[in-house]
């Protein structure tokens, strides 16, 4: 879109939006907006100030480009300057004298329209409309105080009376001309409700609302009620006891219905006279309104007339205008730009050579976009395969500082990116880190080989890994050095399931090869023990001890066989969906029956759903880590001898949690980080597998178990397992 069509849309808009605000100004009545708030017209207002300004700033910024173009000798100006003087005399002598007949013509009309005169004819309807609803509501008052008053008089409140006063207020109705009639007795119980077709059950008051209430301590009230299109005139008034006129007995309520149409030319009168009120109190700002716009009018006339001039004297030296704008479009960046001026003459070639120079432009701009963008494309795979692989990834530059870390690396290391990226690669990698550096990074400096791979023992936050790393350099293709390319992966979980197998397997052998002759071995022992027990005479408390010794050891090795055939034979767990809770609370109630001495506790959540398990497997992890605690807290020397089992369900991570937590003496730091390995105790006479069964029971539920201090003393071992939904 060129300048000049935005210029002849934003005239156009100008000009469409005044007129616009004129209609609907002068239509403010019809359009019910004058009696809500002052806020329109001062709107309205403001809008042509608004409006005016912009003219003015048009207006002058035109006219003072031109004079500097003037001063600084363009071309054209002098032409451009001979037409915006005469389009300018002949546009402002007519308009000038139509804005002064136009303000005269405003002035008188105002004066006419917005007089006292009409102010004070519609405030006195206005008092009309006032003094007839008072005089309504003194006559509701006045006949439901009489009425009251014959109703304590004649006792028509008690039970065998209300015949007597439905038709007493029937009669009365009919002498008042009343819309309805209804009696409350001090229990707050309707007694009476007489209504007529016009009111409605819904309209009349309750015996709980507020002036019922006031009514029953002895007030009366009236009221003007609103249903709809009517208004409803409502007497309250207390009936007093025949016996003690302090006491009230009951309340009467009495209604005069104003109907649709005297309520409706009353709100008429109502609203005119705030629309002439708010109208007469704005007729300053109201006649300054149109003024405003009356002048910014005759200002929009004369920018017109300007404008026109210029876009004359523009079409006279547009070539080189032309030129001159495609200069300083394409120097910001703009190759899209193109000269559409139609001449034969030299100032034609010269706008084709120009608009050739802009194509090439365009296309050179083109190719290097493109090329850029499949850069791009290329560093966002690169970028997208770094985030995703499990492997972990470090870059180093040429200035030995760390420039790019992936998540795998830094989940790994625990290293945060922002606080290591750009810093030393010796100085990052150092400490807990050292032998990253100095195997693989320091190694390749030193290595004649291209590429440097070993694998390395590093402690993360006190924790062991096993890594396989390998140090590369990295060059482009004219072999230039970029710096150092240094991955490795995690082999510390890999590890443990080799050492897992490897114990497995040789549990099996151990099983297979002691489990046969210890049998034998045992019921040699017992069969000498019966045979020869009586016979020794003085050797026989010797032989009684040895022969006992050696079937209460045959009984501990197969104990010993037993568990290493279970860990060898883990069967596969069967998971259905079953309730944890309450595979929990049978595990729990067979230790409390076995000691005493330990307090129990469970704090089950009851929204955990069912959960996939096996129950007779998770049953027997449960055991081990109950017999675990059990025994910590038996041989500490502490005095709250407790442990809780709590569960926990989260429904937004879909897990459920169980705690064991004990009150124990707790486990050592370099404990913790082997206890689920096979075959490694720290009881005396255990085997070590107890918590790798846990362990193994825990994975085939697709769970994890973790260990950690229970404050102020003790442990807490904690399933995690998740929960379809």
């Amino acid at each position: 879109m060129s300048k000049k069509t935005r210029e002849m849309i934003i005239v156009a808009a100008i000009l469409l939006v005044m007129i616009l605000m004129s209609i609907a100004k002068t239509n403010l009545s019809n359009l019910g907006l004058v009696p809500s708030s002052n806020a329109v017209i001062f709107t309205i207002i403001s809008l042509n100030v608004v409006l005016l300004i912009l003219v003015v700033f048009l207006v002058t910024r035109n006219v003072v480009k031109l004079m500097l173009e003037h001063r600084r000798g363009v071309l054209g100006t002098r032409l451009r300057i001979k037409l915006v003087v005469a389009f300018v005399t002949l546009t402002i002598i007519p308009t000038a004298v139509l804005f002064f007949a136009s303000v005269v013509f405003l002035n008188r009309s105002m004066e006419g329209w917005l007089s006292t005169e009409v102010e004070s004819a519609i405030e006195e309807s206005m008092n009309v409309a006032n003094i007839y609803y008072q005089e309504a509501s003194v006559d509701a008052i006045h006949y439901a105080t009489s009425i009251a008053k014959e109703i304590t008089e004649r006792r028509l409140l008690k039970e065998e009376n209300l015949n007597i006063l439905n038709s007493m207020l029937k009669e009365k109705m009919i002498l008042f001309r009343l819309s309805s009639v209804v009696v409350f007795s001090s229990q707050e119980e309707e007694l009476v409700k007489i209504l007529s077709p016009d009111i409605r059950a819904d309209a009349m008051p309750s015996p709980e609302s507020t002036n019922v209430q006031s009514a029953m301590l002895g007030k009366s009230l009236s009221m003007v009620v609103q249903k709809g299109t009517a208004d409803i005139i409502e007497g309250i008034v207390p009936i007093r006891s025949s016996f003690n006129p302090n006491d009230v007995v009951g309340v009467l309520v009495v209604d005069y219905y104003v109907p649709e149409s005297l309520s409706g030319r009353l709100s008429l009168i109502k609203s005119s006279f705030s629309d002439y009120s708010q109208i007469l109190r704005l007729k300053g700002p109201i006649k300054t309104n149109y003024i405003i716009l009356l002048t910014s009018v005759t200002l929009l006339v004369i920018f017109s007339a300007v404008w026109f001039a210029l876009n004359i004297a523009k079409g006279l030296i547009n070539p080189i205008e032309k030129l001159v704008e495609g200069t300083q479009r394409i120097s910001k960046g703009d190759l899209g730009f193109r000269i559409d001026v139609q001449a034969d003459d030299e100032l034609g070639i010269l706008v084709d050579d120009f608009n050739i120079m802009v194509d090439d432009l365009k296309t050179s701009r083109k190719n290097l976009e493109s090329a850029y963008n499949e850069i791009s494309a290329r560093n966002r795979y690169i970028m997208t395969v770094l985030n995703t692989i499990s492997t972990g990834v470090i870059t180093i530059n040429q200035q030995e500082q760390i420039a790019l870390i992936n998540p795998s690396a830094q989940k790994m290391l625990g290293l945060i990116p922002n606080k290591v990226l750009g810093r030393p690669a010796s100085e990052v990698l150092s400490g807990e880190y050292l032998p990253i550096y100095t195997e693989l990074v320091a190694g390749l400096k030193n290595s004649r080989s291209s590429t440097v791979s070993k694998q390395l023992s590093v402690s993360v936050a006190g924790k062991g890994l096993t890594l396989m790393g390998q140090a590369s350099p990295l060059h482009v293709e004219s072999d230039e050095s970029m710096g150092v390319l240094v991955v490795f992966d995690d082999l510390t979980q890999l590890q443990r399931m080799q050492r897992m197998a490897a114990w497995r397997e040789v549990a099996r052998r151990i099983a297979h090869e002691v489990k046969n002759p210890l049998t034998p071995i045992q019921l040699s022992a017992q069969r000498l023990r019966r045979r020869y027990l009586d016979k020794l005479g003085d050797d026989g408390e010797v032989f009684d001890e040895c022969t006992r010794v050696i079937i209460n050891e045959v009984d501990v090795m197969k104990r010993l066989v037993n568990e290493f055939s279970a860990f060898a034979k883990m069967p596969t767990s069967m998971p259905v969906p079953d309730d944890i809770n309450k595979v929990v609370t049978d595990s729990v109630a067979l230790y409390r029956q076995a000691h005493h001495g330990v307090e129990y506790i469970l704090d089950l959540d009851d929204r955990i759903p069912r959960v996939d398990i096996d129950s007779s497997q998770m049953n027997r992890a449960i055991g081990n880590l109950l017999e675990n605690a059990t025994t910590a807290v038996l041989g500490s020397d502490y005095a709250i001898k407790r442990i809780l089992i709590k569960s926990v369900y989260d429904p937004e991570l879909h897990i459920a949690t169980l705690d064991i937590i004990d009150t124990g003496p707790g486990i050592p730091k370099n404990v913790k980080e082997r206890m689920f390995e096979p075959y490694f105790s720290t009881k005396k006479g255990g085997t070590g597998l107890g918590l790798s069964i846990v362990n193994r029971i825990i994975a085939d539920h697709n769970g994890f178990i973790r260990v950690r201090d229970n404050e102020p003393r003790g442990t807490i071992f904690s399933i995690e397992l998740p929960v379809k939904e």
